[in-house]
C-alpha cells in the first residue's frame, strides 16, 4: 500500500498526497494536531481526525460528544455547478463535487489529464453571482466508482475575491444544517 492517497488539511492548509504509512508515522509523531481533517481518495469529503483511526489501521480514539458537529465543519462545501477544465488542447466539461479556497473536486468519467498537469479552470456554482477563471494543478483523480469519479485539483493564484466568497460559502456551511432533497 504505497498509493499516496491521503491529504490532511490543518492551520488553514491543504498538505498531501501521503502513503498510509506516512500518515501513521506522522500521527505517531503528534505531527497531525487532532482538530486537523484528513482526507482519502475516493471519499466525498474531509472527514475529521478522530473518524480516520480505524480506516488507518490504529486504535480509535475516544469519541468526543462534538464529532458530528465537527464533521458538518470541514474546510470544504459540497456544491452543484459547472466545472470546464481544459489545457488548451484538452477540454472536459465536469460537475462540481465540492469546493475550499485551496481547491475544488469536479466529477467527470473522462481522464484525460494527468497528475501534476497545470489546467485552466471556468467555474459556474450555484449560489455565486458569476463565474470565475482559474488555474490549477491535477492533485488526484478518483476512478472507484463506488465514490465520485474525477479530479482533484488544486487552485494556484486564485483571485483573493474569489477566494473570500469560497471562505464564506465554507462558512456558512459550519453554520446551517445540512438540507437533503428528496
Amino acid at each position: 500500500m504505497n498509493e499516496q492517497n491521503w491529504f490532511v488539511y490543518q492551520g488553514n492548509q491543504q498538505l498531501g498526497p501521503f502513503t498510509t504509512g506516512q500518515v501513521v508515522q506522522m500521527i505517531d509523531s503528534k505531527m497531525i494536531a487532532q482538530d486537523a481533517y484528513l482526507f482519502k481518495v475516493g471519499w466525498k469529503d474531509w472527514r475529521p481526525y478522530e473518524e480516520c483511526m480505524e480506516e488507518l489501521g490504529l486504535k480509535p480514539a475516544a469519541p468526543q460528544q462534538d464529532s458530528d458537529e465537527r464533521r458538518s465543519a470541514a474546510p470544504r462545501a459540497t456544491i452543484l455547478g459547472r466545472v470546464i477544465v481544459h489545457n488548451n488542447g484538452q477540454l472536459i466539461i465536469g460537475s462540481g463535487v465540492n469546493i475550499s479556497s485551496t481547491g475544488i473536486f469536479v466529477e467527470t468519467q473522462d481522464q484525460i489529464f494527468t497528475v501534476g498537469e497545470k489546467l485552466k479552470l471556468s467555474v459556474r456554482i450555484d449560489g455565486f453571482v458569476k463565474s470565475f477563471n482559474v488555474v490549477a494543478r491535477v492533485v488526484r483523480y478518483n476512478s472507484d466508482p463506488r465514490h465520485p469519479v474525477g479530479f482533484g485539483l488544486s487552485f494556484e493564484g486564485l483571485d483573493g475575491g474569489i477566494g473570500d466568497e469560497i471562505e464564506k460559502m465554507v462558512a456558512s456551511k459550519r453554520q446551517s444544517p445540512a438540507v437533503k432533497v428528496s
